[in-house]
């Protein structure tokens, strides 16, 4: 309640409500409008009526899917818009580390249809049933906020943006080794000897034969453009591409400001985790050697403004002998040794 004077005034101005039978707490009365600036008040008990329950939960997948019983025990959407509404207006970004089936997005969507609001959500999950339950309820949420049986009934859609990234597992990595033996005298000894072979495998092959594979990353990132893991989804394997760029982003905690390509270069600029103003250089180094790129740059400087703090480049460059006398920005080159160092 704060201090004797607020209690005071509440009470004369009749804020204070009295328990009946002397049985509990006083409590202080608010407005409409008060609720809606500082949020619901949050009470004890809250009632599936207002809150939903599991079971309920359940149901409201099946129009979306047409069939029960997708996944074991899903959040209610009135849960998560209750515990939303309850922290008030302020909130514009929700995230859920253990999103399920995604009950947390879709709740913040259907919320936002009703009230106008541009709240963000951010959801993470490690389950199988991402691609299967959790993607394509977004979509569907989105396309339309009234299903049945699987199919939209009404045309009530939102514009939404998703961006959606995987975290590359030690399997996938090994899957998308590729060995290649030294000579074809090393092929003949190995398939003649089955022990020997099943030793040279787990002492040397890994460290050797494997180097040229792409998913280790060559020393200069040669083109960052055509990395590829072999991933299994839903019992298929396939060839999967991976975004290097956006990767790096996110290992320098890098806050992206624009992101353009120009010529043959893709240009990122933004502030990374330390606040310095960042401009990424992604090029084919078969495409776009050293000097190519300083020619490139020459052309192209004044777009990136001069209050450049580093300038990052995969594979071998000169740009540091670009710098004008009132520049102060620095060079880095990406490697895997730069990303080992991030890392640890």
């Amino acid at each position: 309640m704060g201090d004797e004077s607020t209690y005071k005034s509440l009470l004369t101005d009749g804020r204070i409500t009295f328990p009946k039978k002397r049985k509990g707490l006083p409590r202080k009365k608010y407005f409409k409008f008060e609720r809606e600036e500082e949020g619901q008040c949050a009470t004890n008990w809250w009632d599936h009526s207002y809150f939903g329950h599991n079971a309920g939960a359940s149901d409201a997948l099946a129009p979306l899917f047409g069939m029960k019983n997708l996944v074991n025990n899903p959040k209610p959407t009135e849960l998560i818009r209750g515990v939303v509404q309850i922290s008030g207006p302020a909130v514009d970004l929700i995230m859920d580390y253990f999103a399920g089936s995604g009950t947390t997005g879709h709740a913040i969507i259907d919320l936002n249809r009703e009230d106008g609001g541009k709240r963000k959500y951010i959801l993470m999950e490690v389950s199988e049933y991402f691609d299967t339950v959790l993607l394509p309820r977004m979509k569907k949420v989105v396309y339309s906020a009234d299903w049945k049986g699987g199919k939209p009934v009404s045309r009530k859609g939102v514009s939404q943006l998703f961006k959606y990234a995987g975290l590359e597992s030690y399997e996938n990595t090994m899957d998308s080794l590729e060995l290649r033996l030294l000579s074809e005298g090393q092929a003949r000894l190995l398939a003649r000897n089955a022990a020997l072979a099943e030793d040279y495998r787990l002492r040397s092959a890994l460290g050797e034969e494997t180097t040229h594979s792409a998913c280790l990353l060559d020393r200069h990132f040669t083109d960052p453009f055509a990395y590829t893991l072999s991933v299994v989804r839903n019992g298929v394997r396939r060839e999967t591409s991976v975004d290097l760029p956006e990767t790096f982003n996110y290992l320098i905690g890098l806050r992206v400001e624009s992101r353009r390509r120009i010529d043959n270069v893709l240009a990122i600029t933004g502030a990374d985790a330390e606040g310095q103003k960042c401009l990424i250089l992604w090029r084919n180094l078969d495409e776009t050697d050293a000097e190519a790129l300083d020619a490139w740059f020459d052309r192209h400087r004044g777009q990136f403004g001069e209050a450049l703090d580093l300038i990052y480049v995969n594979g071998d460059h000169t740009l540091s002998a670009k710098r004008l006398q009132d520049e102060t920005w620095t060079t880095e080159t990406i490697s895997p040794a730069f990303r080992e160092s991030c890392l640890t």
